[in-house]
């Protein structure tokens, strides 16, 4: 399954994508790092750098990554 996790560079979010690529599946990983750090994202998970209040940015994340689901951890 292809998911999309908000705020993955934080800390649950961070632990929430390696489960996610451990289990099999394949994860973006949303995170503005305004808050947390890239390094903390598993080298397993396309990373885009962007924040959900940029419609624009969201928008062409959505059209070019086909996700089935949305895991929102992004405060």
């Amino acid at each position: 399954m292809r998911v999309l996790v908000t705020g993955a560079a934080g800390y649950i979010g961070s632990v929430v994508t390696e489960q996610l690529v451990e289990q099999g599946h394949d994860v973006v990983a949303l995170d503005n790092l305004s808050h947390g750090h890239r390094a903390a994202i598993h080298p397993g998970a396309c990373f885009v750098e962007g924040d959900l209040l940029d419609a624009e940015c969201l928008a062409h994340l959505l059209k070019q990554e086909t996700v089935e689901a949305v895991v929102h951890l992004a405060a």
